[in-house]
């Protein structure tokens, strides 16, 4: 029961990681507008959730969120205050928190970055519209690679911290786009 507890929370925390994180951008690049410093304060949000997932997650989904962030940080997606700032507190509690795996970041720092610069090249400099460009837009970069990893070590929770985290900023992306904001 303990464990359900645990994954459920780890979920919960992968789920608003995702969805701070695409109103973080929202507010900074796409012309949402709530409040003043509202694009701040969603960047600590997005940081505090990034640094729970780190936290309450196995060594294996830390070492996958820091590597996240630094290739974040080399793809030069950190654009804005808000950003830096939540990749800032993620990059922190991940080192502070000693929770990572040399081999496995570098795997999936590697991928992120490779498939992540991909993904920006297709979107920033080629344009490209079309069922490609929709496909390149769920970021399946990230739920592939964690569910081969987790395929051959079993380590499910990888898997679905993963795939829940890009749902739901593509759910948040998605509705953001019917509101006009994309």
């Amino acid at each position: 029961m303990e464990v359900l507890f645990s994954l459920s929370m780890l979920l919960i925390y992968s789920a608003f990681y995702g969805i701070t994180m695409k109103i973080a951008d929202l507010l900074n690049e796409h012309g949402l507008k709530w409040f003043k410093f509202s694009n701040i304060f969603f960047g600590f949000l997005w940081g505090i959730f990034g640094v729970l997932v780190v936290f309450y997650g196995n060594m294996v989904i830390s070492s996958a969120m820091l590597a996240m962030n630094i290739a974040f940080l080399v793809r030069n997606r950190l654009d804005y205050l808000n950003h830096q700032i939540a990749s800032s507190i993620i990059i922190i509690g991940g080192i502070s928190f000693g929770k990572i795996l040399i081999p496995e970041f570098l795997i999936f720092y590697l991928i992120f970055l490779v498939f992540g610069f991909l993904k920006d090249y297709v979107d920033d400099v080629l344009h490209w519209t079309g069922l490609f460009s929709k496909i390149n837009e769920l970021m399946l970069y990230y739920p592939i690679p964690t569910f081969f990893y987790s395929l051959f070590y079993g380590n499910w929770s990888l898997f679905f911290v993963f795939t829940t985290y890009t749902i739901f900023y593509d759910l948040t992306k998605y509705f953001a786009r019917k509101k006009g904001y994309i």
